[in-house]
């Protein structure tokens, strides 16, 4: 027999128990404003140690310890690498696994599973312009793929743009990146060109609608820049890269080059996102345009504590009908076997208690 009592009611608030063999259900709002918002959202930051959300903003974030993991829509992402100051890392004991599991796989998983240290992966950055040199394997030699692409500036102007030629590259960078942009809704007049040069270690923020090379005070807040360069990496002004619109279409995977662009698609551009191990946690079904979980069991460690976790759901019933955006998962200590915790996205606090 199974008995419900409801103990609390916070606004984004989580309750810290240990209760052996008790299920807790904590608040966790992930709907961002909805599935069709127009204003920036800030993730839901939430904290292992203390079983609660971290109250912060994406900014404060930036620079802040007190949060492992954050939620934004169907978006996960942990306290490392590109997403923030920490050393929090994840590992999919899952991860060949394409299919969805049963969800009790999470109880399988103990401490004989804890792979190597330098299994686990920190938050790294996936550019969506990823395709714009090109490396042969044979001669090592690295040259500008042609590649053309449809992109939107940071203020939301439509462009195409193709980088034509790389100088002087290195081990560690692309050295000269040479470049032909067009910006505006004619996108069949005559284009610009233009080059940056990123050879030691040098950072560029680049201006398409200028045609400039800037130096932003605050790059993360400034819409003064659509293009960052640096290394063998550009960046977008948008996304998981900048407050901007920017956003890029691979026009060159539907075979076309970039003088066969003469006008903007309108739709379907990707701005730059992070990678973390937790990307793929969901399936998505064309047909209904839902999501469920594939029911993986990730590791996440803290540096002073790993902790397994599994996505159990997306949706939250409200009146009868699913709202997207509510994310419940279940966690607990991998060292402690005693105590299974459970949090999702809603804005009560609820123990379950019970026998099997």
């Amino acid at each position: 027999m199974r008995v419900s009592k409801l103990l609390a009611v916070f606004s984004a608030f989580v309750l810290s128990v240990n209760i052996v063999d008790a299920e807790i259900t904590t608040v966790i709002d992930a709907t961002a404003g909805g599935a069709r918002a127009t204003e920036p959202h800030d993730h839901t930051y939430f904290s292992f140690a203390d079983n609660d959300v971290v109250p912060i903003t994406d900014v404060e974030a930036k620079a802040s310890l007190d949060w492992h993991i954050a939620f934004k829509r169907y978006n996960v992402v942990l306290n490392g690498g590109v997403s923030g100051p920490g050393n929090v890392r994840g590992y999919n004991i899952h991860a060949d696994y394409e299919e969805s599991l049963e969800n009790e796989v999470f109880s399988d998983v103990t401490l004989l599973d804890m792979p190597e240290d330098e299994s686990f992966a920190l938050d790294s950055s996936a550019e969506a312009l990823d395709q714009w040199y090109s490396y042969d394997f044979v001669t090592h030699v690295i040259s500008a793929s042609g590649n053309a692409y449809e992109l939107r500036t940071a203020d939301g102007q439509y462009a195409k743009w193709v980088v034509d030629t790389i100088e002087g590259y290195g081990r560690a960078d692309a050295g000269t990146i040479g470049f032909r942009w067009v910006v505006g809704e004619d996108l069949s007049v005559e284009s610009q060109s233009a080059s940056v040069d990123v050879s030691e270690g040098r950072e560029v923020y680049f201006n398409l609608r200028t045609g400039q090379e800037v130096s932003p005070d605050d790059p993360q807040n400034s819409l003064d820049w659509d293009l960052y360069f640096s290394g063998y990496s550009i960046k977008l002004n948008g996304g998981a890269s900048g407050s901007g619109e920017a956003a890029a279409l691979s026009a060159y995977e539907s075979g076309m080059s970039f003088e066969d662009i003469v006008a903007p698609v309108g739709a379907g551009y990707r701005s730059d996102q992070v990678s973390s191990v937790f990307s793929n946690w969901y399936n998505y079904n064309m047909t209904t345009h839902t999501l469920s979980t594939k029911n993986h069991t990730y590791l996440v460690n803290t540096d002073q504590q790993t902790y397994k976790m599994q996505l159990l759901d997306y949706y939250k019933s409200v009146d009868g009908s699913p709202v997207s955006g509510w994310i419940t998962f279940r966690w607990r200590p991998l060292e402690d076997n005693s105590t299974v915790v459970t949090s999702t996205s809603w804005s009560t606090v609820k123990i379950t208690f019970g026998s099997p």
